[in-house]
């Protein structure tokens, strides 16, 4: 068992522990297997694939600076959104935890591949939570004391329209509880370098292949770093049903037959180049036959009349 998969386990396992002896204020957060996040004590998400995000929604970010949410779309990087608040007693900092762990083991780095932005749907929580929060956060990140990844890492707080104008283009839900606290899904949303929605993932589980393709998918191949990704990218295909991405047969007898068609060139080239190697030595070694032939009669021809 690797650290990272240990480090997870025992982040679940007291995630789990800590709903059964939490005070009630707690109690309305629930850790639910993949198939129930989608809803959650009334909250639910109503998926909006293909949607676009409020650009012009304005929100402040850790530093205290107002930003536009247009911003983070430069057409060429995708998003990883993530909607929490920051004083979650349970749900939000394993979600944000989980997520950490997941980007540690993918191979791009938050700031060059991807932005990573979260937003606290609580309207009263302050910049200083939001920068706790987003420190915690850089700290477990392995790369996250390069420049790159701290300036593609940001957390936010904002207002009650401009929270509702990016939690209804999203169809992410919340409602308060009598305890003061939150019933929300748990989710992340994937967003491509133009501020769509492509991609919701449930739960705490965020296997960085799945991940890796979810940033593919959202970028249309523009974040592929070498052939191999690129051929995960042709290769695999989200189903909507199940949530998950699965290998597409048909583009794997189209690699296949392409593959034994190239195979196949290089094999014809190759015979038909020694072809004309084995003709050209040929021609070659009869010439020199000749020439030596010719020679020996020249000579021998010499020879016989100097002798007469």
């Amino acid at each position: 068992m690797t650290r990272n998969t240990l480090h997870n386990l025992l982040l679940t396992l007291l995630a789990v522990a800590s709903v059964g002896i939490a005070v009630p204020s707690a109690q309305a957060q629930q850790l639910l297997e993949r198939d129930q996040v989608k809803e959650l004590n009334g909250a639910v998400v109503d998926e909006q694939l293909g949607n676009f995000v409020p650009k012009a929604a304005v929100f402040t970010n850790h530093d205290g600076e107002t930003v536009t949410f247009g911003d983070y779309f430069d057409g060429e990087t995708p998003v990883i959104l993530v909607m929490v608040y920051y004083e979650c007693p349970v749900v939000c900092p394993v979600v944000l935890s989980q997520l950490t762990a997941s980007l540690n083991e993918l191979d791009y780095t938050a700031g060059k591949d991807f932005r990573v932005v979260v937003v606290s749907f609580d309207d009263q929580e302050t910049t200083s939570l939001a920068m706790g929060e987003r420190t915690k956060f850089l700290d477990a990140y392995e790369r996250g004391t390069e420049t790159e990844a701290r300036d593609g890492i940001s957390f936010h707080t904002g207002d009650v329209p401009n929270i509702r104008d990016l939690v209804t283009s999203i169809g992410f839900n919340y409602n308060p509880t009598s305890y003061g606290e939150y019933s929300h899904p748990i989710s992340l949303m994937i967003l491509s370098p133009e501020g769509k929605v492509t991609r919701y993932m449930y739960g705490f589980d965020y296997p960085p292949k799945e991940l890796k393709l979810s940033l593919l998918d959202a970028s249309e191949g523009k974040i592929a770093q070498s052939f191999g990704d690129r051929l995960l990218h042709f290769c695999y295909r989200l189903d909507p049903t199940a949530g998950k991405y699965s290998l597409q047969a048909f583009r794997v007898m189209q690699i296949g037959a392409l593959l034994t068609l190239v195979l196949l060139i290089i094999g014809l080239t190759l015979l038909f180049m020694g072809e004309r190697v084995r003709r050209r030595v040929y021609l070659e070694k009869n010439k020199s036959n000749t020439e030596s032939h010719t020679q020996s009669g020249t000579i021998a021809g010499a020879n016989t009349g100097h002798v007469s």
